[in-house]
């Protein structure tokens, strides 16, 4: 009976380059690999041809989704080689790390202990999706240690990676490759930190599966692990001493799938535990013949030409000889990614490295996103969305892709209800772009990009409906049983509209109506207006009847009105900056509205606050902006209001507060006003310099928003009122003792 170990690293093409060529010359009659158990029956779809990686298996507890766990695999992964190999050569592959199952029931326990009252999170709520390595790989620091990054010193290289790439990537003969690492592995485990108990449980668990292989009669086995692991493999630890680590371990259901994975979530940046830095440089190796540093550097030209960089053949012609040269003089086979990016720097970019950050996430990252067979285990939500991407011709990509929507075409509407059902499910494939597009207007714009693990949130969005819309319905309506304000209600209403979801609209009119005549918050009636007034102003876009929206519009637009007075009195300032937000809010809500009766009451209510007593200064100047932007208030009552402000008896931090709400978002009222201009003008000249420089922040505060064009043409008329002032106040005085010297060189000029 023979055991062949390999050890192995997590996404090395030069690891599973050796490994397929170790594997076609020991044949073994079964291959036993680290992963999960669970995961046994899904190997048989790798045979798949719709099977492209990148791909990753996903197990997770059926109870709850949100604690599943990834084990990603690369076309250029060993384990991929590895299960590849056992499926062309017909013999059987066993996953044999410990089973996660025994993870999920510890996490699920502590969870309930933790908070016996929510045992199990929702799908709006924020939850992390831990990948494999990270979950079940990856024991406490304490008890790891970086192998590959002790080796590299121990060699003296301060980057692990280079060291990797140039001893194992690149390495020519990799006849004697796993005995060398077996040999490095053995030596910094004997200097490590004793494992803790889950990495003994989970190295136990492999030795017990050796054993059953032996047990069931095999004779030829080759067990793949990481490398890490294989020392604690080949110690002769006794069955007694692993069952007894094993005994009474805890289980719940545990469901298993396969699910596309991408280039990006391969890569540590994503945070994954196992990632490589450049999974596109690797894939690059994998795939490449000797030829790989011209392949390389030509498709860095043709990207940068598609960006509209001018790269010529001679300059790639150059960079490629430049790489092959910094490979020489650093006595390396050839030239590997370190002298790729130089050669790319200084010949393709000029020296300079915006350039190279493009080339960096398209080509040495990658942007692939795998796929998987439809035959394989999906929840009925996954086939749902799949089928209607298709149908809606909307292709998944990793890469942000602006899409805009025209809401008067039936592919438009369609589109944009997918995308706001699946925001509302916990899967933000899209973003919704607020540049001018507002949600209602006739067109939207969304930024469209798929990240992998959304297939976590599928699974866990699955226990509301089978469907992307029964689910999001279903979950818009269990939010409305929980909601208590109004603010979050109506949010939920515009949604659930904008989503066409009717029963959940009927059910969220229902709770709006309860809550809108309970309410006695202003705050909170401010609050529910704006998304109210979009739907009653542009429902119809989407052929959704918004009749039963109006009479809670008006409602709340007279409560607001009646209410406006005493709350905006004896305010301190950050009270005030909150009110005129509220305030700014319900005025756009009702430019949107266009209804002459809603419109007059509210600004009959901004007059009380102008002028009444007891109002925060800073309201009073926003209500008088208000008005006078909507020629509710001329320019005369304008001029009086301010001189009243700015007044010598008005304190200067009740005047400096007024200045700061009548000017408030914009500079165009300065602009075109020169009596306002004068009056503020004054009152500034007439603060002594300790107060200026007292109200100097809040002043500053006051003219924060103007954009760099008002700034401008505010210091053209300063320039212009300055000498039109002068021009109009200096003394006619002559001297005429140097006017009589200066005539006679007149005449001499002009020949008198």
């Amino acid at each position: 009976m023979a055991i062949h170990y390999y050890g192995i690293r997590h996404h090395g093409p030069g690891c599973a380059r050796a490994l397929q060529a170790a594997l076609a010359a020991q044949q073994p009659d079964i291959v036993l690999l680290e992963g999960p158990p669970e995961a046994d029956a899904l190997i048989a779809l790798a045979a798949d041809p719709a099977m492209q990686p990148p791909v990753a298996l996903l197990v997770y507890p059926s109870e709850a989704p949100q604690h599943g766990v990834f084990y990603p695999f690369a076309e250029f992964s060993p384990e991929w080689r590895a299960i590849r190999h056992a499926l062309e050569q017909q013999i059987p592959l066993w996953f044999i790390d410990l089973p996660p199952t025994h993870g999920f029931a510890e996490a699920l326990a502590a969870e309930a202990v933790l908070q016996p009252e929510e045992s199990s999170a929702s799908v709006d709520e924020a939850v992390a999706v831990p990948d494999a390595d990270e979950a079940t790989d990856a024991p406490s620091a304490a008890a790891r240690i970086d192998p590959i990054a002790e080796l590299s010193r121990a060699a003296g290289y301060q980057d692990p990676e280079l060291w990797w790439e140039l001893q194992i990537e690149q390495r020519a003969d990799a006849h004697e490759l796993f005995a060398a690492i077996a040999e490095a592995m053995h030596a910094v485990r004997e200097q490590a930190p004793s494992p803790d108990l889950r990495e003994q449980r989970r190295e136990a668990h492999m030795r017990q599966r050796i054993r059953a292989a032996e047990k069931a009669g095999y004779q030829n086995i080759a067990v793949i692990c990481g490398a890490w692991h294989l020392p604690a493999l080949q110690q002769p630890f006794t069955l007694k001493h692993d069952q007894a680590l094993l005994k009474g371990l805890p289980k719940t259901k545990v469901a298993a799938t396969w699910v596309p994975w991408s280039d990006d979530r391969l890569a540590l940046a994503s945070g994954y535990g196992a990632g490589v830095s450049s999974p596109g440089w690797y894939r690059h190796l994998w795939e490449s013949d000797e030829r790989s540093g011209i392949r390389w550097m030509t498709e860095a030209a043709r990207l940068m030409r598609e960006q509209g960089l001018d790269i010529s053949s001679a300059s790639v012609i150059e960079a490629v000889r430049l790489a092959q040269a910094l490979a020489a003089l650093r006595a390396q086979a050839q030239p590997g990614l370190l002298e790729q990016r130089e050669a790319m720097q200084t010949v393709l970019c000029h020296g300079e490295t915006g350039a190279l950050e493009l080339i960096r996430r398209k080509l040495e990252i990658g942007s692939r996103l795998g796929s998987v067979p439809a035959s394989a285990e999906a929840a009925p939500l996954q086939r749902d969305l799949e089928n209607q991407q298709k149908r809606l011709r909307l292709k998944p990509s990793i890469d942000a892709k602006r899409q805009d929507l025209d809401l008067r075409e039936e592919l438009g509407r369609e589109r944009s209800c997918l995308l706001h059902r699946l925001q509302i499910i916990g899967v933000p494939w899209g973003q919704l772009l607020r540049n001018g597009n507002h949600t209602g207007t006739f067109r939207e714009s969304w930024e469209l990009r798929w990240q992998a693990d959304f297939s976590v949130d599928l699974i866990a969005a699955s226990r509301y409906g089978n469907t992307i819309d029964s689910a999001a319905s279903q979950i818009l309506c269990e939010r409305a049983r929980r909601a208590v304000a109004l603010p979050e209600l109506t949010e939920m209403l515009d949604q659930a509209i904008l989503a066409q979801l009717p029963l959940a609209s009927t059910v969220l009119l229902g709770c709006v109506h309860s809550q809108a005549a309970l309410a006695s918050d202003l705050a909170h009636l401010m609050e529910a207006l704006p998304p109210l007034a979009r739907l009653a102003r542009y429902g119809d876009v989407r052929a959704t009847a918004t009749s039963s929206v109006q009479p809670i519009v008006t409602g709340l637009v007279e409560r607001i009105c009646v209410g406006l007075l005493p709350a905006a009195s004896q305010l301190d300032q950050d009270a005030a900056e909150r009110l005129i937000g509220r305030m700014e809010a319900v005025q756009q809500a009702l430019d949107t509205l266009d209804q002459a009766d809603l419109r007059a009451d509210w600004f009959a209510s901004l007059s009380q606050l102008i002028g009444a007593a007891g109002v925060a200064a800073m309201v009073r100047g926003f209500a008088l902006r208000l008005a006078f932007d909507r020629q509710q208030v001329d320019a005369d009552t304008l001029g009086q209001q301010a001189r009243l402000a700015l007044a010598s008896a008005v304190p200067a931090a009740e005047s400096t507060a007024w200045l700061t709400g009548l000017l408030r978002g914009s500079g165009l009222l300065l602009l075109q006003h020169d009596s306002l201009w004068r009056t503020i003008d004054g009152w500034l000249q007439g603060l002594d310099s300790a107060l200026f420089i007292e109200r100097l922040p809040l002043l500053r505060r006051a003219f924060a928003d103007f954009s760099t064009a008002e700034r401008r043409q505010m210091g053209d008329k300063v320039r212009r009122l300055e000498a039109t002032s002068s021009a109009a106040t200096a003394p006619q005085q002559i001297d005429h003792h140097r006017a009589q010297r200066v005539l006679p060189v007149l005449a001499s000029i002009l020949g008198g």
